[in-house]
């Protein structure tokens, strides 16, 4: 589980849906705040048109949140933004290597 100071409040979550810039990955996109913050927070959105089970929304949520956790410990989070992941509809549910690629890749992305 990701660590409560590491979460996204409700009010960074609607500004960077509302204003943030798109960065899309194979089995997720992320929504990236445009202005900077004193930290780096993260929040995870699925929706029921994603997965339809409780069980499979909470296993995407988990497998997401380590990625980023495992990324954290490496301290690769030099950005200072608000990120919102949202993982796309898939026949199945990834494994957590590919989730743990799309992630980094996004990472990457955002400190160009």
């Amino acid at each position: 589980m990701l660590a409560r100071k590491y979460r996204a409040n409700k009010a960074d979550i609607e500004q960077t849906i509302k204003n943030g810039y798109n960065i899309q990955g194979e089995f997720l996109y992320a929504k990236v705040s445009r202005e900077k913050k004193e930290k780096t927070t993260f929040a995870i959105i699925i929706s029921k048109k994603i997965e339809k089970t409780s069980v499979g929304r909470h296993l995407i949520k988990r497998r997401v949140s380590s990625a980023v956790e495992e990324l954290i410990k490496q301290g690769k989070t030099d950005f200072f933004k608000t990120i919102v992941f949202f993982p796309k509809k898939t026949d199945k549910i990834s494994d957590f290597k590919t989730f743990s690629k799309d992630v980094s890749g996004v990472f990457s992305k955002i400190s160009k």
